[in-house]
């Protein structure tokens, strides 16, 4: 059964989020369409409906703004009163950079980098 959209058929709009280079799309994506490496995060706007992204995380239902892929992992963390794992985002945490891309132009110019596990970290 599918679940969203075909990422690697999909263009997506280019964003810096948490200073970090990611691809963004207001559509849902299919997780089982995404090439290993990437990570696939959920994004929720604003209650006010002001065309603010606020949260990541791994599922949003309510509010969804959109879907972001990154080759690196966001961390995420419990919200206030929740326990589900999110990061709340503030407006100067996330900038549109005017272009488009596929994945694999994402890939290409961001390959995926193996992260260390914690212990492992200097």
């Amino acid at each position: 059964m599918r679940r969203g959209e075909n990422a690697m058929t999909e263009t997506f709009e280019e964003v810096t989020v948490l200073g970090r280079p990611m691809l963004f799309s207001c559509l849902r994506i299919d997780r089982d369409t995404v090439p290993k490496g990437l990570y696939l995060y959920e994004v929720r706007h604003d209650d006010d409906r002001q065309g603010l992204p606020v949260e990541i995380a791994e599922r949003i239902v309510i509010n969804h703004w959109g879907t972001l892929l990154s080759s690196r992992p966001i961390r995420l963390f419990g919200a206030p009163g929740s326990s589900r794992p999110c990061r709340m985002l503030q407006k100067a945490d996330w900038s549109y950079e005017g272009a488009d891309s596929t994945v694999q132009q994402y890939l290409e110019r961001h390959p995926p980098r193996k992260e260390k596990r914690r212990g492992e970290e200097r």
